[in-house]
């Protein structure tokens, strides 16, 4: 298993919005199509850009040589989101022998955050236990 976080200001991504191509690099029609018409439409629009850095965290990576829209996220009926991946993202996450990715969303008035973890996965250096001592060392 592991973790990815991330925070975004929303009018840091509304400003984006204003540069050619932004929108269409960084988000699939699906994805669009999810949040349209909605009044918070840049609130949405940057939970949804928060959680795709936070699914390619989890997925330990970054977005090196994958696609942003590689990372697709889509809204059940509920409004719950969940993680669609294409591409070198899912790839990586076949790779690492990943079955699942949770993701969940907030914001506020400024900011929009999201969280994922990748459930699964092969034990890396950094999902050891922590190893600390009795006597109060950190076994470094």
């Amino acid at each position: 298993m592991q973790i990815g976080v991330d925070i975004i200001e929303i009018d840091r991504i509304k400003k984006a919005c204003g540069r050619k191509n932004f929108i269409n690099r960084f988000f699939t029609l699906k994805e669009l199509e999810d949040i349209k018409g909605k009044k918070s439409f840049y609130t949405h629009l940057a939970g949804k850009y928060a959680a795709k850095e936070a699914v390619v965290k989890a997925l330990g990576t970054g977005f090196r040589n994958m696609k942003w829209k590689d990372v697709e996220i889509l809204n059940q009926a509920s409004g719950k989101p969940v993680v669609a991946l294409s591409g070198k993202a899912r790839e990586i996450f076949k790779l690492k022998n990943f079955n699942g990715i949770l993701v969940s969303i907030s914001h506020c008035k400024e900011y929009a955050i999201a969280f994922a973890v990748a459930l699964g996965g092969e034990a890396d250096e950094s999902s050891q236990p922590f190893n600390y001592e009795a006597d109060g060392s950190n076994g470094y």
